[in-house]
């Protein structure tokens, strides 16, 4: 059975963006008195349309059977179970395997948390520990369930541990 994680927020982002470009496209036909002008407003929202498509909704990572499918804004790239040899949660999901590492567009770091962090701690204290887990010990923002990272690197995790 495949999974697909993408955070819902990419929607409401990507519907917010959609209706900024219609209230553009309504106030070019409002107020435009040219046919070049509103050709080229009208290409202009075209243009940020398919921006919005690649940055908020094409992105996804979806969990296969036998294989991981991460689906950036620009690249689609397999990776089996096998092949993966860490997980990274630093600024956003790496996967680190054996043919070199991929990002996960749809899995970042919550900014919030890490702004709090470095306002508490300072620059150096990113790695430290943050949060405390189920277990009652301590680990990283970036690997906790709060952030989309951790989250699709549980779910990977689970899956590796159903395989083997």
């Amino acid at each position: 059975m495949n999974e697909t994680f993408r955070p819902r927020s990419n929607f409401v982002w990507a519907g917010v963006s959609f209706i900024l470009i219609i209230l553009f496209a309504a106030n070019t036909f409002w107020v435009s008195e040219n046919f070049a002008q509103t050709f080229f407003d009208l290409l202009l929202c075209f243009f940020l349309g398919v921006i919005v498509h690649l940055i908020w909704i094409k992105p996804k990572l979806v969990l296969r059977e036998t294989e991981i499918e991460v689906v950036n804004p620009l690249r689609t790239e397999l990776i089996a179970y096998g092949d993966i040899l860490e997980l990274q949660t630093k600024w956003t999901l790496a996967i680190l395997h054996t043919r070199g590492s991929t990002k996960v567009w749809v899995a970042p770091v919550s900014g919030k948390r890490r702004w709090i962090a470095d306002k508490k701690f300072g620059w150096y204290g990113s790695g430290l520990p943050l949060s405390e887990s189920s277990h009652g010990e301590m680990e990283v923002v970036s690997e906790s369930l709060n952030s989309f990272s951790g989250q699709a690197a549980y779910m990977i995790r689970e899956r590796i541990k159903r395989i083997h």
